[in-house]
């Protein structure tokens, strides 16, 4: 049986504002809750998901002390050796240790943030080059997070504001030798060499040491034309490979290039000390501090720890909405308790109670509320946190989720066009493929590159589950085979294309 409605206009009455008719009385409702400006619809969709502060980093204010004094000191070094030029500006290198999930990366975010909004302005810029390594990755391409990192150096370099700096640069890079070693080895830094001199294919570079000698001389042109201190930052070297080991090594333990912060990042509990890196650090050690005169603190260590009660209660207030911590007091111990002040532990646990509605925005209340016992919020979060991002992943969409699982088995940073064509082969329609992609984001999922355009995991922990989401077996296998032959397929067609290693 079908419903119709029907409007009968003759008997509508209007009488003061009112609208009469059979199922009640409509009028203008003029009390507070109508002005509520918490009330606003437009923003109802967005009221029960959780977000977290943006630009604030919590409980590292003498970490970042410790960087901006590093990166002011190289700025004030020409004075002080009556010297205006940057070539006579040293160097300095930094080892962040810490595990997985304490920070490290916001940390130099936070520091990066903070040094453009002071020092980006009279056409002078801070540029920072900052590149990942992916466990899954590392062996099959190397130098992959250093190629990273000169992508996003030749996005800033190449931008109209900088035209001074690259013609500049491009003065510099002359020589045909450091040409063919860069570009050969690293594609993406073309654009910052001017016109060949000579044939391009009469020249290749054929071995380790003249792609060290060009990436060098490369690094100091660089650094040279760069009114302020370039920020180098690597992540993740507890998984950096052989191949970039050796040319971090012939780099940091040279007396050049100056003018530079290098940030190296690591796992500390995955390094011992008989681990490559390890070893690697304790060279470039030794050969920096021999000459104590040129530079006080040659290399400096870092190790960053939890964040202590009072921080991770503050980051529950202000991500819940509070006036205080104390009104999350309870909270706030459960989830430290299980975290260890671990903050990506922290967000994973926060998502977890909403998720299971232990935690609940009250829409009567247009707040954020809890009203289970500590043993209930105890019990509610899991103790891996791998099972807790699995759990969220396995909630999405299944192509979100189809998304997600495939973006863990390619290279740590992909673009939108190899979206599209993965998940076409997969039966997705690639005019979807930018909403699946806003809603991986929305979650936390995955985070957009906006200097590169790519996209990327928001943390490895969650590429680490993305991975396991389909076990091993033939439909991983078949899964493998299937987006093996596309990247094998990209490359073929483009011979510059580098997204073929799974």
């Amino acid at each position: 049986m079908a419903a119709r409605i029907v409007v009968d206009y003759s008997r509508r009455n209007f009488d003061g504002g009112f609208v009469k008719g059979c199922w009640g009385t409509v009028t203008d409702q003029n009390d507070e809750t109508y002005f509520d400006e918490r009330s606003d619809a437009e923003d109802d969709l967005e009221k029960g998901r959780i977000k977290f502060p943006q630009n604030k980093l919590y409980g590292r204010e003498h970490e970042l002390g410790l960087l901006r004094d590093l990166y002011d000191d190289i700025i004030q070094e020409p004075r002080s050796k009556n010297s205006s030029s940057s070539s006579s500006k040293a160097s300095r290198i930094v080892f962040v240790g810490g595990y997985s999930g304490v920070g490290k990366s916001a940390v130099v975010a936070d520091l990066v943030r903070q040094l453009k909004e002071d020092y980006n302005h009279g056409g002078k810029v801070v540029v920072c080059a900052w590149g990942k390594y992916s466990k899954l990755q590392s062996a099959a391409a190397p130098f992959s997070a250093i190629s990273d990192a000169l992508e996003q150096l030749v996005v800033v370099l190449t931008k109209d504001e900088y035209i001074d700096i690259l013609k500049n640069l491009r003065k510099k890079l002359c020589d045909d030798d450091v040409r063919m070693a860069m570009t050969g080895t690293f594609p993406s830094v073309a654009p910052l060499f001017g016109p060949a001199e000579s044939d391009p294919a009469t020249k290749i570079a054929t071995s380790m040491s003249q792609i060290r000698e060009a990436f060098k001389e490369f690094m100091c042109c660089v650094c040279t034309c760069l009114q302020l201190p370039l920020i180098w930052s690597l992540d993740d070297l507890q998984w950096s490979d052989e191949a970039s080991l050796e040319l971090l090594k012939d780099v940091l333990s040279n007396k050049e290039p100056n003018n530079m912060l290098f940030i190296g990042a690591y796992r500390s509990n995955e390094v011992n000390e008989n681990h490559s890196f390890h070893q690697l650090m304790n060279e470039v050690e030794k050969v920096r501090g021999k000459d104590a005169a040129r530079d006080n603190m040659p290399v400096s260590r870092m190790d960053l720890f939890g964040l202590c009660l009072d921080d991770i209660g503050e980051f529950l207030s202000d991500t819940l909405g509070k006036d205080s911590p104390s009104e999350v007091a309870t909270l706030t111990e459960v989830i430290f308790k299980k975290t260890l002040g671990n903050i990506f532990f922290v967000k994973q646990a926060l998502e977890e109670l909403v998720r299971k509605n232990a935690v609940f925005y009250d829409t009567i209340m247009f707040s954020w509320e809890y009203n289970v016992s500590t043993v209930q919020l105890d019990n509610y979060i899991s103790d891996d946190v791998i099972d807790v991002i699995k759990s969220k992943i396995t909630g999405l969409p299944t192509e979100v989720r189809m998304l997600v699982v495939i973006m863990s088995f390619i290279p740590n940073n992909a673009n939108m066009s190899l979206m599209k064509t993965l998940l076409e082969g997969e039966g997705v329609r690639t005019t979807k493929v930018e909403k699946l992609i806003s809603v991986a984001i929305n979650n936390g999922i995955i985070l957009h590159l906006s200097e590169v355009d790519r996209y990327a995991f928001a943390h490895d922990k969650i590429r680490e589950a993305s991975y396991d989401i389909i076990p091993k077996g033939k439909q991983r296998d078949e899964l493998l085979v299937r987006i093996s032959n596309v990247l094998i397929d990209l490359a073929n067609a483009d011979k510059a294309n580098t997204e073929w290693a799974l």
